[in-house]
């Protein structure tokens, strides 16, 4: 079961068409693989399948079509027709900035397309505060989509703009 599971009613199930979904790069910058994540817990893949970004400024997109399941000033989750959860944290710890910097431009239940503002972060506060503002996006039910035989697919790049192919999910 996805983390958002329990949070949904109704919710469809994987993708039986076998089309790929592109899950796209939230914010530009450079790619910070799963394992050297600054985050032990995004690090260690307790949250699905994760990549970071170290961004090149505070804009933050959402990476795909979908229901907007959770929307706080540093955390979003969003979960897509074909079942597929994502996830996008902005920044480590910054929870404790109780979202003084933040400027979220979404609210839970509103329906969004690839490349809508998620949230506008201003990056000299986290950093003043001693946070890092690295942009993690990870898919939550990966371990169940795998199951389901889905391959969840980190790109091999370096660097991204938003928008760019940064996961994909496919049979």
């Amino acid at each position: 079961m996805g983390l958002f599971d329990r949070m949904k009613r109704g919710k469809k199930g994987v993708d039986e068409r076998g089309e790929a979904l592109v899950v796209k790069a939230p914010a530009s910058g450079t790619v910070v693989r799963m394992e050297d994540l600054p985050d032990p817990v995004f690090a260690g893949g307790m949250m699905g399948r994760a990549v970071g970004i170290r961004p090149e400024c505070g804009e933050v997109f959402a990476p795909v079509d979908g229901t907007i399941l959770a929307a706080m000033p540093h955390a979003f989750g969003l979960a897509c027709e074909d079942g597929v959860e994502v996830i996008v944290h902005v920044g480590v710890d910054t929870v404790e900035m109780k979202g003084d910097g933040f400027d979220v431009k979404v609210k839970k239940g509103q329906t969004v397309k690839a490349g809508s503002a998620l949230v506008a972060f201003d990056r000299d506060k986290v950093a003043k505060a001693g946070y890092d503002d690295t942009v993690i996006m990870a898919v939550s039910n990966s371990g169940d989509l795998e199951e389901q035989g889905r391959r969840v697919k980190v790109a091999e790049a370096e660097n991204v703009e938003v928008g760019d192919t940064l996961i994909t999910v496919a049979r």
